[in-house]
Protein backbone atom coordinates (compact mmCIF):
# COMPACT_ATOMS: atom_id res chain seq x y z
CA UNK A 1 0.00 0.00 0.00
CA UNK A 2 1.09 3.55 -1.18
CA UNK A 3 0.77 5.99 1.22
CA UNK A 4 1.11 10.25 0.37
CA UNK A 5 0.28 9.94 -3.35
CA UNK A 6 0.41 13.25 -5.01
CA UNK A 7 -2.65 13.92 -6.93
CA UNK A 8 -1.33 12.91 -10.48
CA UNK A 9 0.32 9.66 -8.91
CA UNK A 10 -3.33 9.05 -7.76
CA UNK A 11 -5.07 9.47 -10.80
CA UNK A 12 -2.62 7.24 -12.55
CA UNK A 13 -3.62 4.36 -10.04
CA UNK A 14 -6.42 4.69 -10.56
CA UNK A 15 -7.74 4.96 -13.79
CA UNK A 16 -4.99 2.09 -14.06
CA UNK A 17 -7.45 0.03 -12.18
CA UNK A 18 -10.79 1.39 -13.56
CA UNK A 19 -12.39 -0.14 -17.16
CA UNK A 20 -14.73 1.67 -19.33
CA UNK A 21 -17.95 0.23 -18.36
CA UNK A 22 -20.40 -1.63 -20.68
CA UNK A 23 -22.13 -1.26 -23.91
CA UNK A 24 -25.61 -1.12 -24.70
CA UNK A 25 -28.04 -0.19 -27.82
CA UNK A 26 -31.04 2.67 -26.61
CA UNK A 27 -33.36 4.82 -28.28
CA UNK A 28 -32.34 8.22 -29.64
CA UNK A 29 -34.75 9.75 -27.53
CA UNK A 30 -33.34 7.99 -24.22
CA UNK A 31 -29.81 8.83 -24.98
CA UNK A 32 -29.82 13.09 -23.92
CA UNK A 33 -26.40 13.00 -21.85
CA UNK A 34 -24.90 9.60 -22.49
CA UNK A 35 -21.60 8.87 -24.17
CA UNK A 36 -21.29 7.63 -27.41
CA UNK A 37 -19.60 4.22 -27.39
CA UNK A 38 -18.93 4.05 -31.25
CA UNK A 39 -18.04 6.52 -34.19
CA UNK A 40 -20.81 7.60 -35.98
CA UNK A 41 -20.83 8.40 -39.89
CA UNK A 42 -23.01 9.84 -42.06
CA UNK A 43 -25.07 7.21 -43.95
CA UNK A 44 -25.69 9.47 -46.72
CA UNK A 45 -24.83 13.20 -47.89
CA UNK A 46 -25.52 15.50 -45.76
CA UNK A 47 -27.91 17.75 -47.04
CA UNK A 48 -28.95 14.56 -49.30
CA UNK A 49 -29.67 17.18 -52.48
CA UNK A 50 -29.24 20.90 -53.01
CA UNK A 51 -31.81 22.59 -51.47
CA UNK A 52 -33.43 26.00 -51.09
CA UNK A 53 -31.97 28.11 -47.64
CA UNK A 54 -35.53 30.22 -48.10
CA UNK A 55 -38.39 31.23 -49.91
CA UNK A 56 -37.86 32.56 -52.40
CA UNK A 57 -37.29 31.94 -56.37
CA UNK A 58 -35.17 29.82 -57.94
CA UNK A 59 -32.99 31.44 -60.98
CA UNK A 60 -30.43 31.32 -63.40
CA UNK A 61 -27.85 33.58 -61.95
CA UNK A 62 -26.88 34.63 -65.61
CA UNK A 63 -30.88 35.25 -66.61
CA UNK A 64 -30.70 38.09 -62.95
CA UNK A 65 -27.15 39.98 -63.65
CA UNK A 66 -27.36 43.84 -63.31
CA UNK A 67 -30.88 43.40 -61.80
CA UNK A 68 -31.83 45.89 -58.93
CA UNK A 69 -35.26 47.99 -58.44
CA UNK A 70 -34.42 50.26 -61.15
CA UNK A 71 -33.18 47.94 -63.70
CA UNK A 72 -35.43 44.73 -62.94
CA UNK A 73 -35.30 41.62 -64.80
CA UNK A 74 -38.91 40.27 -65.91
CA UNK A 75 -38.91 36.17 -66.07
CA UNK A 76 -41.90 33.74 -66.56
CA UNK A 77 -42.46 31.50 -62.91
CA UNK A 78 -42.83 27.61 -64.69
CA UNK A 79 -43.57 25.88 -61.89
CA UNK A 80 -43.53 25.89 -57.80
CA UNK A 81 -41.79 23.42 -55.32
CA UNK A 82 -42.16 22.94 -52.55
CA UNK A 83 -40.58 20.92 -49.46
CA UNK A 84 -41.24 17.60 -49.52
CA UNK A 85 -41.55 17.41 -53.15
CA UNK A 86 -39.48 16.94 -56.78
CA UNK A 87 -39.34 19.41 -59.51
CA UNK A 88 -41.04 18.72 -62.08
CA UNK A 89 -39.61 21.02 -64.75
CA UNK A 90 -36.29 22.14 -65.89
CA UNK A 91 -35.84 26.12 -65.56
CA UNK A 92 -34.38 27.38 -68.86
CA UNK A 93 -33.76 31.20 -69.83
CA UNK A 94 -35.78 33.43 -69.23
CA UNK A 95 -37.38 31.53 -66.04
CA UNK A 96 -37.74 31.13 -62.68
CA UNK A 97 -39.57 28.71 -59.97
CA UNK A 98 -41.41 29.78 -57.19
CA UNK A 99 -39.39 27.98 -54.09
CA UNK A 100 -39.93 27.15 -50.51
CA UNK A 101 -37.05 26.50 -47.69
CA UNK A 102 -35.91 22.93 -47.76
CA UNK A 103 -37.58 22.54 -51.08
CA UNK A 104 -34.77 20.76 -53.85
CA UNK A 105 -33.09 23.29 -56.57
CA UNK A 106 -34.66 22.23 -59.97
CA UNK A 107 -32.62 21.40 -62.85
CA UNK A 108 -31.31 24.25 -64.84
CA UNK A 109 -31.11 26.70 -61.48
CA UNK A 110 -28.30 27.91 -60.08
CA UNK A 111 -29.26 30.64 -57.69
CA UNK A 112 -32.26 31.57 -55.30
CA UNK A 113 -33.14 35.34 -54.80
CA UNK A 114 -35.11 35.43 -51.83
CA UNK A 115 -38.97 36.37 -51.92
CA UNK A 116 -38.29 40.25 -50.40
CA UNK A 117 -36.36 41.04 -53.92
CA UNK A 118 -39.22 40.06 -56.09
CA UNK A 119 -42.35 41.35 -57.64
CA UNK A 120 -45.24 38.87 -59.25
CA UNK A 121 -46.85 40.98 -62.35
CA UNK A 122 -49.90 39.03 -64.11
CA UNK A 123 -49.86 38.21 -67.31
CA UNK A 124 -51.90 36.93 -69.83
CA UNK A 125 -49.55 36.25 -72.59
CA UNK A 126 -49.56 32.87 -74.33
CA UNK A 127 -46.38 31.77 -74.03
CA UNK A 128 -46.50 32.18 -69.88
CA UNK A 129 -46.11 28.92 -68.24
CA UNK A 130 -49.85 27.27 -66.16
CA UNK A 131 -49.03 29.82 -63.46
CA UNK A 132 -49.82 33.20 -65.66
CA UNK A 133 -47.77 34.57 -63.28
CA UNK A 134 -44.33 36.64 -64.63
CA UNK A 135 -42.30 38.13 -61.90
CA UNK A 136 -39.56 41.11 -61.54
CA UNK A 137 -36.51 40.55 -59.90
CA UNK A 138 -35.08 43.91 -57.96
CA UNK A 139 -31.81 41.63 -56.97
CA UNK A 140 -28.46 40.47 -58.72
CA UNK A 141 -27.53 37.16 -57.33
CA UNK A 142 -24.25 35.11 -57.43
CA UNK A 143 -24.15 31.49 -58.34
CA UNK A 144 -25.30 29.09 -55.54
CA UNK A 145 -26.37 32.04 -53.51
CA UNK A 146 -28.83 30.38 -50.94
CA UNK A 147 -28.56 27.25 -51.76
CA UNK A 148 -27.50 24.25 -49.37
CA UNK A 149 -25.27 22.32 -51.72
CA UNK A 150 -25.66 18.35 -51.59
CA UNK A 151 -22.78 17.22 -48.99
CA UNK A 152 -21.36 20.48 -47.94
CA UNK A 153 -22.53 19.93 -44.40
CA UNK A 154 -20.76 16.09 -44.44
CA UNK A 155 -20.09 13.34 -47.10
CA UNK A 156 -21.36 10.60 -46.99
CA UNK A 157 -19.18 8.19 -44.69
CA UNK A 158 -17.74 11.50 -43.00
CA UNK A 159 -17.43 10.38 -38.71
CA UNK A 160 -20.21 12.98 -37.18
CA UNK A 161 -19.38 11.97 -33.86
CA UNK A 162 -16.45 10.82 -32.38
CA UNK A 163 -16.56 7.83 -29.68
CA UNK A 164 -16.23 9.17 -26.68
CA UNK A 165 -18.55 12.11 -27.22
CA UNK A 166 -21.24 12.66 -25.01
CA UNK A 167 -24.77 13.46 -26.21
CA UNK A 168 -25.87 17.05 -26.31
CA UNK A 169 -28.81 18.72 -27.97
CA UNK A 170 -26.53 19.43 -31.12
CA UNK A 171 -25.57 15.68 -31.29
CA UNK A 172 -29.23 14.50 -31.03
CA UNK A 173 -30.31 16.80 -33.87
CA UNK A 174 -27.33 15.30 -36.16
CA UNK A 175 -28.07 11.74 -35.16
CA UNK A 176 -31.96 12.28 -36.03
CA UNK A 177 -30.56 13.38 -39.06
CA UNK A 178 -28.33 11.03 -39.78
CA UNK A 179 -31.97 8.35 -39.30
CA UNK A 180 -30.12 6.67 -36.22
CA UNK A 181 -32.80 5.74 -33.88
CA UNK A 182 -31.00 3.79 -32.29
CA UNK A 183 -27.49 4.69 -30.29
CA UNK A 184 -24.79 2.49 -29.17
CA UNK A 185 -23.95 4.36 -25.77
CA UNK A 186 -21.86 3.27 -22.81
CA UNK A 187 -24.13 2.00 -19.74
CA UNK A 188 -24.68 4.14 -16.76
CA UNK A 189 -22.18 3.47 -14.60
CA UNK A 190 -23.78 2.27 -10.92
CA UNK A 191 -22.30 3.14 -7.94
CA UNK A 192 -22.85 2.39 -4.59
CA UNK A 193 -22.49 4.84 -1.93
CA UNK A 194 -22.37 3.57 1.60
CA UNK A 195 -22.00 5.65 5.20
CA UNK A 196 -20.16 4.70 8.09
CA UNK A 197 -20.54 6.14 11.62
CA UNK A 198 -22.77 5.36 14.31
CA UNK A 199 -23.05 8.66 14.90
CA UNK A 200 -25.01 9.30 11.16
CA UNK A 201 -28.42 8.34 10.97
CA UNK A 202 -30.99 8.58 7.88
CA UNK A 203 -32.81 11.38 7.59
CA UNK A 204 -36.28 9.43 8.05
CA UNK A 205 -35.50 8.82 11.87
CA UNK A 206 -35.27 11.18 14.83
CA UNK A 207 -31.35 12.12 16.47
CA UNK A 208 -30.65 11.41 19.55
CA UNK A 209 -28.42 13.59 21.43
CA UNK A 210 -24.89 13.35 19.71
CA UNK A 211 -25.92 11.91 16.57
CA UNK A 212 -26.32 13.95 13.03
CA UNK A 213 -27.92 13.40 9.96
CA UNK A 214 -26.69 11.92 7.24
CA UNK A 215 -25.91 14.30 3.98
CA UNK A 216 -22.84 12.42 2.27
CA UNK A 217 -24.73 9.65 1.08
CA UNK A 218 -27.55 12.43 -0.85
CA UNK A 219 -24.80 14.72 -1.68
CA UNK A 220 -22.82 11.97 -3.22
CA UNK A 221 -25.85 10.72 -5.05
CA UNK A 222 -25.94 13.80 -6.26
CA UNK A 223 -22.68 14.34 -7.63
CA UNK A 224 -22.88 11.09 -9.64
CA UNK A 225 -25.90 11.73 -11.19
CA UNK A 226 -24.61 15.25 -12.16
CA UNK A 227 -21.99 13.10 -14.18
CA UNK A 228 -24.84 10.28 -15.76
CA UNK A 229 -23.87 7.68 -13.14
CA UNK A 230 -26.72 5.72 -11.66
CA UNK A 231 -26.66 5.96 -7.81
CA UNK A 232 -27.45 3.31 -5.42
CA UNK A 233 -27.61 4.11 -1.40
CA UNK A 234 -26.73 1.73 0.43
CA UNK A 235 -27.69 3.31 3.77
CA UNK A 236 -25.38 3.97 6.76
CA UNK A 237 -23.45 1.35 8.64
CA UNK A 238 -22.05 1.56 12.32
CA UNK A 239 -18.22 0.89 13.95
CA UNK A 240 -18.35 -2.67 13.00
CA UNK A 241 -15.92 -4.35 10.87
CA UNK A 242 -17.56 -7.71 10.09
CA UNK A 243 -20.71 -5.81 8.98
CA UNK A 244 -18.96 -3.00 7.24
CA UNK A 245 -16.61 -5.66 5.03
CA UNK A 246 -20.07 -7.61 4.41
CA UNK A 247 -21.78 -4.35 2.86
CA UNK A 248 -18.31 -3.44 0.73
CA UNK A 249 -18.16 -7.16 -0.57
CA UNK A 250 -21.94 -7.00 -1.97
CA UNK A 251 -21.71 -3.68 -3.16
CA UNK A 252 -18.45 -4.08 -4.98
CA UNK A 253 -20.32 -7.83 -6.59
CA UNK A 254 -23.66 -5.03 -7.50
CA UNK A 255 -21.81 -1.77 -8.86
CA UNK A 256 -19.44 -0.71 -11.13
CA UNK A 257 -18.01 1.65 -8.74
CA UNK A 258 -18.13 1.59 -4.25
CA UNK A 259 -17.84 4.93 -2.30
CA UNK A 260 -17.89 4.79 1.07
CA UNK A 261 -17.22 7.89 3.61
CA UNK A 262 -16.07 7.68 7.22
CA UNK A 263 -13.40 5.61 9.04
CA UNK A 264 -10.42 6.63 6.63
CA UNK A 265 -8.35 8.26 9.23
CA UNK A 266 -6.15 6.57 12.26
CA UNK A 267 -8.76 7.00 14.75
CA UNK A 268 -9.72 3.57 16.80
CA UNK A 269 -13.15 3.15 14.72
CA UNK A 270 -11.41 4.13 11.65
CA UNK A 271 -12.11 0.67 10.06
CA UNK A 272 -12.31 1.13 6.24
CA UNK A 273 -8.72 -0.32 5.05
CA UNK A 274 -9.25 -3.00 7.49
CA UNK A 275 -12.91 -3.77 6.17
CA UNK A 276 -11.62 -3.63 2.58
CA UNK A 277 -9.39 -6.25 2.89
CA UNK A 278 -11.23 -8.44 4.76
CA UNK A 279 -13.79 -8.01 1.74
CA UNK A 280 -11.56 -9.66 0.09
CA UNK A 281 -9.98 -6.66 -1.42
CA UNK A 282 -6.51 -5.21 -1.95
CA UNK A 283 -5.54 -1.49 -0.69
CA UNK A 284 -3.66 0.36 -3.27
CA UNK A 285 -3.03 3.52 -1.46
CA UNK A 286 -3.98 5.63 1.57
CA UNK A 287 -3.57 9.26 1.84
CA UNK A 288 -3.43 11.92 -0.79
CA UNK A 289 -1.03 15.27 -0.04
CA UNK A 290 -4.21 17.19 -0.47
CA UNK A 291 -6.28 19.28 1.52
CA UNK A 292 -9.27 18.92 2.66
CA UNK A 293 -9.81 15.14 2.40
CA UNK A 294 -6.42 13.93 2.86
CA UNK A 295 -6.75 10.38 4.12
CA UNK A 296 -8.70 9.50 1.51
CA UNK A 297 -8.05 5.57 0.58
CA UNK A 298 -8.25 3.60 -2.78
CA UNK A 299 -9.04 0.27 -3.13
CA UNK A 300 -10.04 -3.01 -5.31
CA UNK A 301 -12.30 -5.37 -4.41
CA UNK A 302 -13.72 -8.21 -6.22
CA UNK A 303 -12.06 -6.30 -9.33
CA UNK A 304 -14.10 -3.21 -8.78
CA UNK A 305 -12.57 0.31 -7.98
CA UNK A 306 -13.13 1.22 -4.37
CA UNK A 307 -13.13 4.83 -2.73
CA UNK A 308 -13.10 5.47 0.59
CA UNK A 309 -13.85 9.11 1.06
CA UNK A 310 -13.55 11.21 4.17
CA UNK A 311 -16.53 11.71 6.51
CA UNK A 312 -16.16 15.47 6.45
CA UNK A 313 -18.98 16.59 4.22
CA UNK A 314 -16.99 19.30 2.46
CA UNK A 315 -13.71 17.08 2.71
CA UNK A 316 -15.90 14.24 0.94
CA UNK A 317 -17.02 16.52 -1.72
CA UNK A 318 -13.69 17.50 -3.02
CA UNK A 319 -12.63 14.12 -2.82
CA UNK A 320 -15.32 13.36 -5.14
CA UNK A 321 -14.32 16.12 -7.58
CA UNK A 322 -10.68 15.67 -7.80
CA UNK A 323 -10.48 11.96 -7.72
CA UNK A 324 -13.60 9.91 -8.54
CA UNK A 325 -14.82 12.14 -11.12
CA UNK A 326 -12.23 10.98 -13.30
CA UNK A 327 -12.83 7.15 -12.53
CA UNK A 328 -16.23 7.99 -13.03
CA UNK A 329 -15.72 9.34 -16.66
CA UNK A 330 -13.65 6.39 -17.83
CA UNK A 331 -16.27 3.78 -16.78
CA UNK A 332 -19.00 6.04 -18.63
CA UNK A 333 -16.87 5.93 -21.49
CA UNK A 334 -16.14 9.98 -21.46
CA UNK A 335 -12.97 10.40 -24.71
CA UNK A 336 -11.54 12.46 -22.26
CA UNK A 337 -11.53 12.03 -18.42
CA UNK A 338 -8.87 14.20 -16.14
CA UNK A 339 -9.41 17.21 -15.45
CA UNK A 340 -8.29 20.60 -17.42
CA UNK A 341 -8.27 23.14 -14.87
CA UNK A 342 -8.65 26.94 -16.22
CA UNK A 343 -6.66 29.87 -15.01
CA UNK A 344 -7.79 32.67 -12.76
CA UNK A 345 -6.87 35.71 -10.77
CA UNK A 346 -6.71 34.70 -7.18
CA UNK A 347 -8.99 37.07 -4.93
CA UNK A 348 -9.18 35.47 -1.38
CA UNK A 349 -11.00 36.85 2.27
CA UNK A 350 -8.41 34.83 3.94
CA UNK A 351 -4.68 34.60 3.79
CA UNK A 352 -3.46 31.30 1.90
CA UNK A 353 -1.27 29.66 4.72
CA UNK A 354 1.52 27.78 3.24
CA UNK A 355 1.66 24.03 4.13
CA UNK A 356 3.16 20.62 3.24
CA UNK A 357 -0.06 19.90 0.94
CA UNK A 358 -1.95 20.88 -2.63
CA UNK A 359 -4.84 23.02 -0.65
CA UNK A 360 -8.15 23.08 -3.25
CA UNK A 361 -10.21 26.51 -1.90
CA UNK A 362 -13.96 26.46 -2.84
CA UNK A 363 -14.08 29.56 -5.03
CA UNK A 364 -17.06 31.73 -7.00
CA UNK A 365 -15.61 32.35 -10.81
CA UNK A 366 -16.75 36.11 -12.04
CA UNK A 367 -15.61 38.13 -14.49
CA UNK A 368 -14.11 41.21 -13.90
CA UNK A 369 -12.50 43.96 -16.33
CA UNK A 370 -12.58 41.17 -18.81
CA UNK A 371 -10.53 39.13 -16.89
CA UNK A 372 -11.71 35.41 -15.04
CA UNK A 373 -11.43 36.10 -10.76
CA UNK A 374 -11.57 33.54 -8.45
CA UNK A 375 -13.14 34.74 -5.34
CA UNK A 376 -12.54 32.68 -2.59
CA UNK A 377 -14.61 33.08 0.70
CA UNK A 378 -13.96 32.25 3.85
CA UNK A 379 -14.92 28.99 5.92
CA UNK A 380 -12.63 26.61 3.95
CA UNK A 381 -12.93 24.24 6.75
CA UNK A 382 -13.31 20.45 6.12
CA UNK A 383 -16.88 20.49 7.64
CA UNK A 384 -18.32 23.52 6.57
CA UNK A 385 -20.78 23.20 3.95
CA UNK A 386 -22.50 26.55 3.57
CA UNK A 387 -19.16 27.91 1.68
CA UNK A 388 -20.09 24.73 -1.02
CA UNK A 389 -23.22 26.55 -2.05
CA UNK A 390 -23.01 28.74 -5.14
CA UNK A 391 -19.07 27.86 -6.20
CA UNK A 392 -17.95 27.06 -9.75
CA UNK A 393 -14.33 25.52 -8.98
CA UNK A 394 -11.89 24.63 -7.17
CA UNK A 395 -8.40 26.94 -6.57
CA UNK A 396 -5.30 24.80 -6.37
CA UNK A 397 -2.47 26.27 -3.70
CA UNK A 398 0.26 24.21 -4.75
CA UNK A 399 1.87 22.62 -1.68
CA UNK A 400 4.84 24.66 0.25
CA UNK A 401 3.62 28.14 -1.85
CA UNK A 402 2.65 31.32 -0.66
CA UNK A 403 0.12 32.56 -3.15
CA UNK A 404 -1.00 36.44 -3.25
CA UNK A 405 -4.23 37.97 -3.71
CA UNK A 406 -3.87 38.47 -7.67
CA UNK A 407 -1.81 35.96 -8.74
CA UNK A 408 -2.78 33.45 -11.54
CA UNK A 409 -3.69 30.10 -9.95
CA UNK A 410 -4.70 26.60 -11.57
CA UNK A 411 -9.08 26.20 -11.10
CA UNK A 412 -10.51 23.15 -11.34
CA UNK A 413 -14.11 23.82 -12.62
CA UNK A 414 -16.99 21.58 -11.12
CA UNK A 415 -19.03 21.52 -14.24
CA UNK A 416 -16.06 20.38 -16.61
CA UNK A 417 -18.50 18.85 -19.17
CA UNK A 418 -17.97 21.23 -21.89
CA UNK A 419 -14.25 20.67 -21.78
CA UNK A 420 -14.24 17.21 -21.23
CA UNK A 421 -15.76 16.71 -24.90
Amino acid sequence: MEQFLRLEAAWQVTLERTKAGAVETVPLVEAYGRVLAEAVRAKAPMPPFDRSALDGYAVRAADVRGASPQSPVELLVCEEVVAGAMPERVVAAGQAARIMTGAPIPSGADAVVRKEAVERVEVGREDAASSGEQVRILLEVPAGEAICVQGEDAPIGAELLAAGCVIGAAETALLATNGDALVSVFRKPRVGILVSGSEVRPLSGDLLPGQIHDSNGPMLAALVRDLGGDPVLYGQVGDELDAIARQVKRMAEECDLVLTTGGVSVGEYDLMRDAYELAGGEVLFWKVTMRPGTPVTFAEVAGTPVYGLSGNPAAAYVNFVMLVVPVLRKLAGFAHVLHRPVKAYLESAGRTAVIGLDRFLRAELVAVDGRLVAQVGRGQKAAILTSLVGIQGLVRIPAREQVQNGALVEVFLLKEEAFAR
